[in-house]
């Protein structure tokens, strides 16, 4: 199946050790894959003061990890240097729209679902799109906080 496994970008530290949240969702990542071997995955994530202070985009550390877990380097396509959410789909919606993917399927957390497909339907449309949740490995105060986020974001979002 011609299809492609859109990867969004997560925080990771000043040494480009990735977050809880990167890695939950690249484990997803590479378990899709794992099951779906003739999808590509595309990875998301740039440069930015609240995600990644590093001279490295993130998108970099998302591939290393993938690597390290035998994804194998032909399995991946383009690249999105982008600094948040609305950039993600954004900046690929030309890729996708060119390559036409019989599936897109977006990972994320899943706390950032409803969010990420608000965006999408904004700035993608892609109309073969799956959104696939990354289980989120935090506490129940920590889901809290993100979702209390997450309201308030996609709350400006319709605002805009």
């Amino acid at each position: 199946m011609k299809g492609i496994i859109l990867c969004l970008g997560a925080p990771n530290d000043d040494a480009g050790n990735l977050s809880r949240q990167a890695l939950d969702r690249l484990q997803t990542v590479a378990a899709i894959y794992r099951s779906n071997p003739d999808l590509q995955i595309a990875c998301t994530g740039g440069k930015g003061i609240h995600f990644n202070n590093t001279a490295l985009p993130h998108y970099i550390y998302a591939h290393r990890y993938l690597l390290q877990q035998e994804i194998p380097a032909a399995a991946f396509t383009f690249t999105v240097d982008s600094a948040n959410t609305a950039e993600d789909f954004r900046l690929s919606a030309p890729h996708i729209h060119t390559l036409q993917p019989e599936v897109l399927i977006v990972v994320t957390s899943d706390f950032h679902i409803p969010r990420a497909r608000l965006l999408h339907n904004k700035y993608t449309g892609y109309p073969r799109t799956l959104f696939w949740p990354a289980p989120s490995g935090v506490s129940a105060e920590e889901m809290a906080q993100l979702l209390a986020h997450e309201q308030r974001a996609i709350a400006a979002i319709e605002k805009s």
